[in-house]
């Protein structure tokens, strides 16, 4: 293999390797940075409703001038019919000139009024879909948060229990090393007590007393016995 190869190779796996510990460390912030991105979201929603609200009284203002003018165009028709029943064509054409110039006027705050209320729903429109999918990455953020305290019980669990020098391993082994030690101090003391009763007799009076050829005084029996004779003298 040429030395080119070789460090083609080499540079390869070093490249790898750092993108996956920039990936790992991506990992490892993802909830951070999740919830950063969903406090951004909550900031960039309220100011969008606080437009929401600028546009709305907008569009009631211009919706009350609009209801306005059609009292003022109103008024107007109804003084152009009077002074044309009173044959005053002057003025009925002088309130028609006046008519003509509010209608204009109606028509250019009546189109605001239509544009205004398809810019606001539109955005309320935008603003529930926007609240849906924060509260979904909410959700999302919050059971993913719970997963990763859980799997991160898992591995440490699995870390303390696998292998011989897990932490767990470790002091189950050194439970039964205690446990074998204890049982052997046990054995050993009832081997001395054993060794002691040979040593002045006792096992031998005892094992006498078990087969019966040399009475038991302090058993219940010979106790009943003698109280017995005591009674009778």
């Amino acid at each position: 293999m040429s030395t080119q190869s070789i460090w083609s190779k080499l540079f390869t796996a070093l490249r790898g390797g750092a993108t996956e510990v920039g990936e790992s460390i991506v990992d490892q912030q993802a909830l951070r940075i999740l919830d950063q991105e969903i406090r951004d979201a909550d900031t960039a929603l309220a100011n969008a409703k606080r437009e929401l609200v600028s546009i709305m009284a907008k569009h009631k203002l211009a919706s009350d001038r609009v209801a306005q003018y059609d009292a003022r165009i109103n008024d107007l028709e109804a003084k152009a019919v009077a002074a044309m029943k009173a044959e005053r064509n002057d003025l009925a054409t002088e309130v028609a000139q006046v008519i003509a110039v509010q209608v204009n006027e109606r028509e250019l705050e009546a189109k605001q009024v239509t544009e205004f209320g398809g810019y606001v729903e539109k955005m309320r429109k935008d603003i529930s879909k926007a609240e849906a999918r924060i509260k979904s990455l909410r959700q999302q953020v919050d059971v993913a948060k719970a997963r990763e305290s859980v799997q991160k019980a898992q591995v440490s669990a699995s870390i303390a229990s696998g292998g011989a020098n897990g932490k767990l391993e470790t002091a189950v082994g050194t439970l039964s090393r205690l446990q074998a030690k204890q049982e052997q101090r046990a054995a050993e003391f009832e081997a001395q007590d054993q060794l002691a009763e040979t040593s002045n007799g006792n096992d031998l009076e005892r094992k006498l007393k078990e087969a019966g050829i040399v009475p038991d005084e302090g058993s219940a029996n010979a106790i009943l016995e003698r109280l017995r004779k005591k009674s009778a003298e």
